[in-house]
């Protein structure tokens, strides 16, 4: 159960990333006001998964490093570079998850 609030996080907190980066482009109020609302819905489900699912460092971990790679593949999609070592990163990142996951 704890896993699918986490996953709602992870959902919800990439989202609220989509609209920030989306304001900062825009500077409009409506996404700055969508992405505070995405990031109150994804703290609310961090708090519930951690009701269900006392290993803090496990989910802790899991969210950091998904999130993480969620951020890079949208900034890869507003037109943001990665260079060598930014992919050497998000490999290791894969495989980090692969690990806590298994």
């Amino acid at each position: 159960m704890w896993v699918l609030y986490l996953l709602g996080l992870i959902g919800f907190e990439s989202l609220a990333d989509i609209f920030v980066k989306q304001h900062s482009i825009t500077k409009t109020w409506q996404t700055f006001v969508i992405a505070v609302l995405c990031y109150v819905i994804a703290n609310v489900s961090w708090l519930i998964s951690m009701r269900y699912n006392s290993n803090l460092g496990l989910g802790a971990n899991i969210f950091s490093v998904s999130t993480g790679l969620l951020a890079v593949a949208i900034g890869c999609f507003y037109g943001e570079v990665l260079t060598t070592k930014h992919i050497v990163g998000v490999v290791l990142g894969i495989i980090s998850l692969i690990l806590l996951v298994s």
